[in-house]
């Protein structure tokens, strides 16, 4: 399947059996208009029960991709997510934790992200740890016929603009519906959200999502809440039988989580709740492990609590006399199941008595609630994007032609063209069964601080075309000319038993990245699109016997490290001025490898003393610089191709690159947005002075395929690497001082 979905030219539909297929990889999707189809979301059932590589299920990326009719089940971290694509559709398709209710759940089963018109219909969304649904951080969504059931949240829209949500069923989830503006994202404040004509019933299961995640907040018992969002209209749903809060609208700060953002308002503005049917459902339901809840409850003790709370927060907030009348939260029209006029408060939680332990000066029904705003325009997705221009693949003969062509030099009209089944075909080295040595025209490197690889030994070699060079880039990856590979070979122990050698290519449309996998007899190796995995004993850097199994990425989990937001191609990572500027052992001296590309006439444009150039140090040599030059280099190298503002985890708002000085930015008392048991119970991503409450360190110590980071690439924990960024953190000073978990 997963060289299938490679293989996919634009305007494919992959349809899949019936039956139930087993994975132990997640599944990566890269392309353009391309539907995944089963047989139907009972029939056809993938399921990841036993997978041990990647972060969820399914990750797509590309534009005008579409899902229907199929299953994802038990997968260890997000079922099904889609990130960066404009025109997503996601059709009667069921995520599910099929064990019920479990922090260890994946966050999330539906989760498209920082995208633009979605549509997600008729699916269903099971035991998510977080939320069943979820879209974050994109424009243009429509939510309508899914069934949202065992959930913490059943179905939100966080950071979000223009966004519909109707004839869904959320039931016995902690939370029915959410409308959420969190701090500290690339996407903020969103708005624009229409939620109507749904039933949000009898979500009263006990809040499971693990400790350190936004919605651990949410009180079992809710039915709608809106937080810290502006322009939303609730209209005509049937919201009843919740234990504590039929509609909640509150600020970001009920969470009591820091807030260090200053583009961001954390109050609710232009909320109208109108023409619902809200009943709380009958009786007292206390909560102890719920701060609402119990705040709610005594508010209110020994009266029924109102259909809708407002926590008023909003109405004196820095120095604010009341909500001027174009924000003001309006309530209108909504009446019980009997018919009568529904109930609301303005808990102003930003005041309490003077002999009450807890904060809130309840007003019931007040005047300036009974309001309306305009109603919120309806959302019309753009047309599909038109089918981009693609050549078909080359003829298998033409391959084999292209492929076996005689010669002593490397054959750059195979590596422009087409991906051959060995890679001796390609000529790179002058032995074709040694990988590590006598590149073929090629030149060996090596970085200041590399990537971690289970302890890989890793062989680097580049090749640039005759009579080409590369143009120097002081502060990003060198523009090398079409024809350009790149190769890397990775070994283990000691004699060295080759495992796999990477080629990233640089063809006339692009980078393309090809796996290739060596056969035990090292005679070859052979193309391998969908990745591999393979059993490796060796001895780590301090003596410590390690057996592991070793996984190969597949050609587009290279792309989920290589890609560029935005973009189609890849890009190089490792050869960039600051990972280069360093000395190398070449067969007739050392030489500084920056000058001695420039000598060797594959390099233009460098600075002719490399003291002039960028370095990040050698993160293993105490004497090349201090702890914290050296964690953020390794951090970088190891992190930071996905914690960009162009790579995968750009949602996160945590960015790792050693040039980044925000510190926010640095996950420094940041909370996390998706880390779901990720988090390891810990409030903060980095905690100064603290790595044991860093969620940071509890994921680069991990191996749990959702809790590890990074999420590829390593099956062990880089023990070495894991104590030099626990003594950065030790070092980091400041605290997250009166901030939950410090």
């Amino acid at each position: 399947f997963q060289t299938a979905v490679i293989a996919a030219e634009p305007d494919t539909v992959i349809e899949l059996p019936a039956g139930k297929f087993d994975f132990s990889d997640e599944i990566v999707i890269r392309g353009s208009h391309l539907t995944v189809r089963g047989q139907g979301m009972d029939k056809t059932i993938l399921s990841f029960r036993n997978q041990l590589n990647g972060a969820q299920g399914i990750l797509a990326t590309g534009d005008t991709l579409a899902f229907e009719d199929l299953a994802v089940e038990d997968t260890p971290g997000d079922g099904l997510k889609i990130a960066g694509a404009n025109g997503v559709t996601v059709r009667r398709v069921r995520v599910e934790w099929t064990g019920g209710p479990n922090p260890a759940n994946g966050s999330y089963a539906l989760y498209p992200v920082q995208s633009k018109n979605v549509l997600i219909e008729d699916c269903v969304a099971r035991g998510a740890s977080d939320a069943g649904v979820y879209v974050g951080q994109s424009t243009k969504i429509i939510v309508r016929r899914n069934l949202a059931e065992l959930n913490v949240a059943g179905i939100e829209i966080e950071n979000s603009r223009q966004a519909d949500v109707y004839d869904n069923v959320a039931t016995r989830n902690t939370g029915g519906i959410l409308v959420f503006n969190l701090p500290d994202l690339l996407v903020k404040n969103g708005g624009g959200t229409r939620v109507f004509r749904n039933r949000i019933e009898n979500n009263n299961t006990k809040n499971f999502a693990p400790a350190g995640n936004i919605v651990g907040g949410v009180p079992a018992g809710t039915g709608m809440m809106v937080m810290a969002n502006r322009d939303i209209e609730v209209f005509d749903n049937r919201i009843t039988g919740q234990n504590v809060a039929t509609v909640a609208i509150v600020s970001y700060l009920t969470s009591e989580l820091p807030l260090n953002d200053p583009a961001y308002d954390p109050i609710p503005k232009r909320i109208n709740v109108h023409d619902n049917v809200l009943e709380k459902a009958n009786g007292f339901h206390l909560d102890f492990g719920a701060k609402l809840n119990v705040l709610v409850n005594a508010l209110f003790f020994p009266k029924r609590i109102p259909e809708i709370l407002y926590d008023g927060i909003g109405e004196n907030y820095n120095g604010a006399r009341g909500l001027p009348d174009e924000d003001k939260i309006c309530f209108s029209g909504n009446t019980t199941t009997k018919g009568k006029a529904a109930r609301w408060a303005n808990l102003q939680l930003d005041k309490k008595h003077w002999y009450s332990p807890f904060p809130g000066i309840v007003l019931k029904n007040p005047a300036a609630n009974r309001c309306v705003h305009v109603p919120v325009a309806a959302v019309e997705l753009d047309a599909p994007l038109p089918v981009p221009a693609h050549f078909p693949p080359l003829p298998p003969e033409v391959v084999a032609t292209i492929c076996n062509a005689p010669g002593s030099q490397p054959n750059w009209a195979a590596l422009l063209a087409a991906d051959c089944p060995s890679l001796s075909q390609y000529r790179l080295f002058a032995d074709a069964t040694d990988p590590t040595r006598a590149p073929n025209g090629g030149v060996p490197y090596d970085l200041t601080t590399p990537l971690f690889s289970d302890y890989a030994t890793k062989h680097r070699f580049v090749f640039v075309p005759p009579q080409q060079k590369a143009q120097y880039v002081a502060d990003d990856a060198f523009d090398f000319p079409v024809g350009t590979v790149i190769a890397k070979t990775f070994g283990f122990g000691i004699p060295e038993r080759v495992v796999e050698t990477r080629l990233l290519v640089r063809r006339p449309d692009g980078w393309v990245g090809l796996p290739y996998l060596w056969a035990e007899n090292r005679r070859d190796a052979a193309l391998s699109l969908g990745g591999g995995a393979t059993d490796v004993s060796f001895v780590s850097a301090v003596g410590k016997p390690i057996r592991t199994r070793y996984a190969i990425p597949s050609a587009n989990q290279c792309a989920s490290c290589h890609a560029v937001s935005g973009e189609t191609s890849l890009e190089p990572i490792g050869p960039k001025a600051r990972l280069l500027n360093r000395d190398f052992a070449y067969d007739d001296g050392t030489y500084n490898q920056l000058v001695a590309w420039s000598k060797l006439g594959i390099l233009a444009g460098a600075p002719d003393n490399p003291a002039e150039a960028p370095r990040l140090p050698a993160w293993d040599k105490p004497a090349d610089a201090p702890v914290a030059a050296r964690a953020r280099a390794y951090l970088e190298v190891n992190c930071a191709h996905c914690h960009s503002a162009t790579g995968l985890a750009r949602n996160t708002g945590v960015f790792l690159e050693a040039s980044v000085t925000d510190r926010t930015k640095l996950g420094v008392c940041k909370t996390p947005v998706a880390a779901g048991i990720g988090a390891g119970k810990n409030l903060y991503d980095v905690v100064p002075g603290k790595p044991k409450k860093s969620i940071m360190i509890y994921r680069l110590g991990a191996t749990h395929a959702k809790i590890k980071m990074p999420q590829i690439g390593r099956s062990v924990v880089h023990d070495e690497g894991l104590e030099l960024v626990k003594e950065w953190i030790k070092g980091l000073d400041g605290s997250c001082a009166g901030r939950r978990g410090d």
